[in-house]
């Protein structure tokens, strides 16, 4: 039976998410800042960082098949005790343990965001599957308000006892929100994880222009996302003109803010929209641009924050909630996962080879390159969906 988006059964799951999400939140501030003072360079940073979605992508299509086997809430009860195990990994070896850590944390993500989405395709009707989905990003980037501010408190005071206790907590509270979990129980038949299948997948993938032309700009947005998200804390720190924890904040507060009052504006009808594309893309390219002219701008860098925000608030639900009806059902769990891989590599990227531009360059080039890469996006958001070629349900 499908459910409202905002009903009881639908806030449990958002609640799960909001949990698990505050430890990813967490770490994604402390793990470079505790990296940097044991003397890792921003290249190496970079890698350590971008580990964690590269792991993702890797599993992504493997993950949508396993869910689709196993049923959502089966790999969900399996993949919260791996989130558990991941995370008392760090609190017994501490900063020896980051780059295993991250890996473990890309594993449980990619089959934890694989669940939540199937669960909510299943659960909800076609028709409220972008309020669904952004309810669910909403989730996902809520403890963005929090999780910052908290972690630069545990580490301004240099002791770490505080922050493994948080941590620990954070590694069992998702559990209390699974207990009587009202995600779907219900196995796919005949669903397989086959190289084969994977195989026809990827041809698919390669045929359906829809999936094709989204997972393209996807996968340049990220990287965007994901140099921000690594760098920005020890760009502000190391410059020392602006406040880590209140940017992060800012920028959280307009992604929550964007997700819910917009949740009704993103375009459920299977169609593709360059025009509002556009309008995210843009948005990010300001920010970006603002966070390269740092130097001048002084405390004007906290308007960034906005663009940044609203380019993070509306990007991945409204290519999410577009893919959902652009990919054939018959191979609908494993050209999900692939596209949410570009997602992944992304991001992935974004640390990756942006920590090198900052190292034989500066901070204020890798933005000034992330701006770039936003106009590049938005090129190819029109070419690839021409008037004459225009992209709708494959």
């Amino acid at each position: 039976m499908k459910i409202s988006p905002l009903s009881f059964s639908m806030l449990q799951n958002y609640g799960l998410a909001i949990f698990y999400f505050t430890a990813n939140s967490v770490l994604t501030v402390i793990f470079p800042l505790q990296a940097a003072d044991h003397g890792m360079e921003e290249a190496e940073i970079g890698l350590m960082m971008g580990i964690y979605m590269f792991v993702c992508m890797v599993l992504r299509p493997w993950a949508g098949q396993m869910v689709s086997k196993y049923s959502v809430h089966t790999v969900m009860k399996y993949l919260l005790l791996g989130h558990v195990a991941a995370l008392l990994f760090y609190v017994w070896l501490g900063v020896e343990s980051l780059y295993v850590v991250r890996i473990l944390q890309g594993i449980v993500t990619a089959f934890f965001s694989m669940a939540m989405q199937m669960g909510i395709t299943e659960t909800l009707r076609d028709e409220d599957r972008g309020q669904g989905m952004a309810m669910y990003s909403l989730s996902s980037v809520m403890p963005g308000l929090y999780g910052p501010a908290l972690a630069m408190l545990l580490w301004v005071q240099r002791d770490i006892s505080w922050l493994l206790i948080f941590i620990t907590f954070l590694a069992f509270a998702p559990l209390l929100f699974f207990m009587k979990s009202p995600l779907p129980k219900i196995k796919k038949e005949n669903a397989s994880f086959t190289l084969k299948d994977m195989i026809e997948g990827m041809k698919l993938a390669r045929a359906n222009k829809g999936l094709v032309v989204s997972s393209g700009v996807m996968l340049i947005g990220a990287s965007i996302f994901g140099a921000i998200s690594t760098f920005l804390p020890l760009y502000l720190l190391t410059t020392d003109t602006g406040n880590v924890g209140l940017y992060l904040f800012l920028q959280a507060l307009v992604v929550v803010g964007s997700r819910f009052i917009f949740r009704k504006y993103i375009p459920s009808d299977g169609k593709w929209h360059p025009g509002f594309i556009t309008l995210v893309l843009g948005s990010s390219i300001i920010g970006t641009t603002l966070l390269a002219v740092l130097p001048l701008i002084g405390s004007f860098i906290y308007i960034s924050a906005l663009f940044n925000g609203i380019a993070t608030a509306m990007l991945y639900p409204t290519l999410t909630t577009y893919i959902s009806f652009a990919i054939p059902e018959s191979h609908k769990h494993v050209l999900l996962g692939i596209f949410l891989a570009s997602y992944d590599l992304g991001f992935s990227l974004g640390g990756m080879l942006m920590g090198i531009v900052i190292q034989f360059g500066s901070y204020p080039i890798m933005f000034a390159a992330c701006s770039i890469m936003g106009v590049v996006a938005i090129i190819y958001n029109f070419i690839a969906s021409s008037p004459k070629e225009r992209i709708i349900i494959e």
